[in-house]
């Protein structure tokens, strides 16, 4: 096959994949204008954009602006445009604008039973929380430094959490499960939601809505290349206000009341709540959204209890509390080091 591609085509190319990237995202009233003009320069364009959104077609392109521009009548292929359109979306990685470092590929072939449609990439730094939407509306919250690895095929939707936490709201889709890896667990919905966090030896589950399966994850089975992808139903069933620490031993499924979901999933709004956690337990966890490490000079200035509303950031305001409160004071020393002493 001829893998010399027109440079002058590829740039359309290009440009009606660019387009249907926005439209995903809405367009604001300047680029739907600048979008029709595009769209009517050349019947090239309008070609091209249908072809590509039929590619993608988890983005509903097509059916969004079907009624102010009507899909063209199939036109004869010429020059073998038809293999080679297909083949280009066998292989072809678009660079998206939603995110950086966010890829997608379209209709990579991965094993006889999945194909790739859109693979994706989020991280975050130390001390952000960010947001994402997916294609099918599946809503991701990331906490501070984490990252997953996002991957769509025409069978499920697999989220790999390699390390920190995650919220995550599935949108319904019975056919294509969505399956979060992180720790050696599959946590597997079909339109639920849910909270992830990886922890130093075990990854802590929590229910928002709906329910769950769990297993354990078989690290000589690559899941893209799975060609049954939906747990047995005999897997552990995690419901709406419950917990569980996966990793343990005897992993015991536990209700968890309103006010402590609450105070877990606080990181959302940027706060850390405190509700009688040990100081050193508190300051630990405060250290996941600073460059601050926290020192103790005896051990029961550890033990010490605290309760409040803290911004993740607010350091200060957190130190002044504890030193108002417990009369605990603290020394910053090099190295972001904060030692507290009585």
């Amino acid at each position: 096959m001829n893998n010399v591609i027109n440079l002058n085509t590829a740039s359309i190319e290009d440009q009606a994949i660019d387009w249907i990237v926005k439209i995903d995202r809405e367009l604001s009233p300047e680029e739907s204008k600048a979008f029709r003009s595009w769209l009517h320069q050349s019947p090239q364009h309008h070609t091209l954009f249908f072809k590509y959104a039929k590619l993608w077609d988890k983005m509903d392109a097509v059916s969004t602006l079907a009624e102010v521009f009507p899909e063209p009548e199939a036109e004869p292929e010429q020059n073998g445009w038809g293999t080679k359109a297909k083949a280009m979306a066998a292989s072809f990685v678009l660079v998206a604008m939603l995110v950086s470092g966010v890829f997608f590929k379209l209709g990579q072939e991965v094993s006889p039973a999945q194909s790739i449609i859109v693979q994706q990439e989020f991280e975050t730094t130390l001390g952000e929380q960010a947001t994402f939407y997916m294609q099918d509306k599946t809503k991701v919250v990331l906490n501070t430094d984490s990252k997953v690895r996002v991957t769509y095929t025409d069978k499920q939707r697999l989220f790999e959490l390699e390390r920190g936490e995650l919220h995550v709201t599935v949108a319904h889709n019975k056919a294509q499960p969505l399956s979060v890896y992180a720790g050696g667990q599959i946590i597997q919905a079909v339109g639920t939601a849910f909270n992830v966090e990886i922890q130093d030896t075990e990854v802590e589950l929590i229910v928002t809505d709906g329910k769950v399966l769990v297993a354990e994850e078989n690290p000589a089975q690559n899941p893209l290349m799975l060609d049954n992808v939906a747990l047995p139903t005999s897997s552990l069933a995690v419901s709406q206000g419950q917990m569980v620490q996966l990793g343990e031993l005897n992993a015991d499924v536990t209700p968890i009341s309103n006010e402590d979901m609450n105070a877990n999933l606080s990181w959302q709004q940027g706060s850390l709540i405190f509700r009688g956690e040990s100081l050193e337990d508190a300051l630990q966890e405060v250290s996941r959204y600073t460059q601050y490490a926290f020192e103790f000079s005896d051990d029961d200035i550890k033990a010490l209890r605290i309760a409040g509303l803290f911004k993740t950031q607010d350091v200060d305001t957190l130190l002044a509390a504890i030193e108002q409160n417990l009369d605990i004071s603290h020394q910053k020393l090099e190295g972001d080091v904060i030692r507290l002493h009585r």
